[in-house]
């Protein structure tokens, strides 16, 4: 099958690039004794209420997870920029009750030096919860980076590891 301009060169299929990322986590959790279902449903909304599926979730938490990488010219994926905003309002509409989690695949950019999740803190900060945790996740190296909001700074900074485990508990 030939690649299409919207698809990562080597990739036939992009849900399938995030399918197998959604596993990546879901396996992470696991490893780190967090049991979650797949396509938890809770409802959402602002005045009516509607049943949002996210990728993960048990009875207090809620987790999305995004794999896009930056564009071949080094540049923000703008169409994708736009669902991490939609994952961040249902985020906001999602009860409080639940620890928010938000799974990004680490995608690095010579010319801005940074993570595009990294990009998405510094210009959407206005968009994202206080009450999500922002995760930029290494699959190759089975590592991570964690994004937390300090309300002194308003705006979420990187935080160490534990308190990402500690918050969970």
């Amino acid at each position: 099958m030939e690649n299409k301009a919207y698809q990562r060169k080597g990739v036939s299929s992009n849900t399938q690039v995030g399918k197998e990322f959604e596993n990546e986590i879901f396996n992470f959790l696991k490893r780190n004794g967090i049991s979650v279902e797949t396509q938890k449903k809770v409802e959402i909304g602002i005045n009516a209420k509607k049943e949002h599926a996210f990728d993960f979730g048990n009875n207090s938490i809620l987790v999305e997870c995004k794999s896009q990488t930056w564009t071949e010219t080094g540049n923000a994926p703008s169409a994708k920029i736009k669902n991490w905003s939609d994952a961040m309002f249902s985020f906001y509409l999602a009860p409080k009750k639940y620890k928010k989690i938000f799974f990004v695949e680490m995608s690095s950019n010579q010319k801005y030096c940074k993570t595009l999740l990294e990009y998405f803190i510094d210009h959407y900060f206005y968009l994202i919860p206080s009450d999500v945790i922002l995760i930029d996740y290494y699959t190759k190296e089975n590592n991570f980076e964690v994004y937390m909001y300090d309300s002194n700074a308003k705006i979420h900074i990187h935080k160490n590891k534990d308190d990402f485990f500690n918050c969970l508990k």
